[in-house]
């Protein structure tokens, strides 16, 4: 069902037709009865006032001149209405006294006092035979029935049409009549789309009808169950993350004075603080995605000047540039956009440790902030080994790392830089993509924010 209003637009003027109809067929027999009822009383009519003729005109030696006499010249009148009617008068004995012009010279009905159906001149006739008690001649009055069918159908049509008619206008009306009793469900689609993504609070709608009670109590009921399960795993994620901080801590402690104590090339003791490392940076990176997730807090939006931002992060971790003696260089101007400032600082730090974890010994990262007529665009470049074309969708997938845990840089990680950045991204309504750089051959991350979104 695509759309109920269509759905019941559509059947209710199906229903409307069907009764329609089956009431205009029944209708249609109903007046076609009583129509052979008032034309066999018009024969009657006619017989009647040809019976109140003066006798002496039945005695007429000449029946040309009782024609004459009967219907004058065709030339003086229209006959296609005196051409309906037929009529013959005969005597008692049998002999024709008197006829219409259409009507002929032969018997056209025996003369059996009643109604019957002839035949005569190429059409069938409806006929009626009377006596006459008082001049004891007997009448016979004919009405074609093709005529009769068609004066019928023309009265009983113009009575059908106007409800053949009223069907479009009555289909508009059920149209809007349906889309107003529906105007509360787009009422309650229109309340639960305007709502922030963290607000699961109840819907209230006034003047509910009872109809719709059921699906505003399910929805209601929905929304606290989810508020409920984010809850829950807002803070299984915050606890579980931050009673992990103090005993990877105090591992550090212990690997750390482990090492001062070991031979420098002891390779199982640089392992496990290669481990350890890596499982505190996983632990930091879970609070970071909790921190930044959509339906666990409000959002609070400003005018960030993404430059800036960049400058701030690059100064705060040069030293890990520094370390691998690479060559990292920013580029770019002013440019403003509006977005959170914790999740965007979290976003390029993000960018920036991935880029030199994966470049190699001398390589080059570049950072390019500008904007352009669809909006402000940050881009991140390196000269590391890139990421296959195959794989630029995986890579954004929570814990995916390509070629599993350990790259073939040797470098461990947790597999959810870019699902933070991918999250961060969404959240600001953006664009990321993911390509080859053209200057550097690695990896080139392009994040372009919307023009509302950016500069004004």
């Amino acid at each position: 069902m695509a759309s109920i209003r269509l759905f019941l637009t559509l059947t209710l003027i199906s229903v409307i037709v069907l009764v329609s109809f089956l009431s205009s067929l029944r209708g249609y027999r109903e007046s076609m009865i009583e129509a052979e009822q008032l034309f066999d009383l018009q024969l009657l009519e006619h017989a009647k006032l040809l019976s109140l003729l003066n006798p002496r005109l039945y005695n007429v030696s000449n029946p040309q001149l009782i024609e004459r006499f009967i219907v004058p010249n065709e030339g003086d009148i229209d006959l296609s209405a005196e051409m309906r009617i037929a009529y013959q008068v005969f005597e008692e004995s049998g002999d024709l006294v008197l006829r219409s012009v259409v009507a002929p010279v032969a018997r056209i009905s025996p003369l059996e006092v009643g109604y019957h159906d002839v035949n005569f001149s190429g059409y069938r006739w409806r006929s009626l035979v009377v006596e006459d008690p008082r001049t004891r001649h007997w009448i016979i009055v004919a009405q074609r029935a093709d005529v009769r069918y068609e004066l019928a159908e023309s009265v009983i049509l113009q009575a059908v049409i106007p409800t053949v008619v009223g069907i479009p206008l009555a289909a508009i009306l059920i149209w809007f009549i349906v889309g107003y009793g529906l105007r509360p469900i787009g009422q309650l689609a229109s309340a639960v789309h305007a709502r922030e993504i963290s607000d699961l609070s109840p819907v209230e709608l006034n003047d509910v009808p009872k109809e719709l009670s059921p699906l505003t109590q399910s929805t209601n009921d929905l929304l606290k169950r989810l508020q409920s399960s984010f809850s829950r795993e807002k803070r299984f994620a915050a606890d579980a993350a931050h009673e992990l901080r103090t005993p990877i801590s105090v591992l550090k402690v212990q690997i750390h004075n482990l090492l001062a104590e070991l031979p420098q090339s002891n390779k199982s003791a640089q392992e496990l603080q290669q481990g350890i490392d890596t499982m505190g940076h996983l632990v930091e990176q879970i609070l970071v995605l909790n921190r930044t997730a959509p339906d666990q807090y409000m959002m609070q939006f400003s005018n960030i000047d993404l430059y800036s931002l960049a400058q701030e992060l690059v100064s705060a971790e040069f030293e890990q540039f520094l370390a691998k003696n690479q060559n990292f260089e920013l580029i770019g101007a002013e440019s403003i956009v509006q977005g959170d400032a914790t999740a965007l600082r979290s976003l390029i730090q993000n960018l920036l440790s991935n880029a030199s974890k994966y470049t190699p010994q001398n390589g080059k990262i570049l950072l390019r902030v500008n904007h352009s007529k669809t909006g402000a665009i940050l881009t991140v470049e390196d000269s590391g080994p890139g990421i296959p074309f195959d794989y630029r969708e995986r890579v954004f997938d929570r814990f995916y790392r390509l070629h599993g845990d350990q790259h073939d840089s040797g470098i461990s990680g947790s597999g959810l830089g870019l699902a933070i950045v991918k999250h961060i991204v969404d959240m600001h309504s953006a664009q990321i993509s993911l390509a080859e750089s053209s200057g550097l051959g690695g990896l080139q991350v392009s994040i372009v924010f919307p023009k509302e979104n950016g500069e004004k």
